[in-house]
């Protein structure tokens, strides 16, 4: 799937471009390529509709990376979705639970793991940007108490 020297190029390209510390190979998540079908029980059994476009996400009690098993690792763009969770994962080993807790961490979470991914991408020569739209959205007054489950509305309803 893919190969430790990947792993450890990317972790570098993303503590390079996020600024957050590298960690040690034998601290890297694990990586295990998944079908839609298990994306969507896993992070949105209840709405699936929620997890239409996800291709990846990090489970941090598995410290594993879980990516859509139709993504192409040797295609740039697609290898970006795996830098954006190792971004997660030096969030994770900086700042711990902290990341997740909430709609206002979740967010900050993800503009800084989009920010490098578009970096990424730029740097690779693609114009490809991802998570544009959280710029626009804020959190909803109203928030589900399960970890990670954030509601998030665009800015004008505010």
């Amino acid at each position: 799937m893919v190969t430790e020297s990947v792993m450890v190029s990317l972790m570098i390209a993303a503590s390079r471009l996020s600024g957050l510390p590298a960690i040690p190979a034998d601290q890297m998540a694990a990586v295990k390529s998944i079908s839609q079908e298990e994306i969507i029980t896993m992070q949105c059994p209840t709405e699936p509709d929620e997890c239409s476009g996800m291709v990846a996400f990090y489970d941090i009690p598995k410290n594993t990376i879980f990516l859509k098993n139709t993504l192409d690792l040797d295609s740039t763009r697609d290898l970006s979705f795996l830098l954006h969770e190792m971004v997660h994962v030096l969030q994770y080993k900086k700042f711990g639970d902290t990341i997740f807790s909430d709609c206002d961490n979740t967010v900050r979470s993800e503009k800084l793991a989009y920010a490098v991914q578009n970096k990424f991408l730029l740097n690779n020569g693609l114009f490809d940007r991802f998570g544009d739209s959280l710029a626009y959205m804020t959190c909803s007054d109203v928030q589900d108490a399960k970890q990670g489950n954030i509601k998030i509305e665009p800015i004008l309803v505010k």
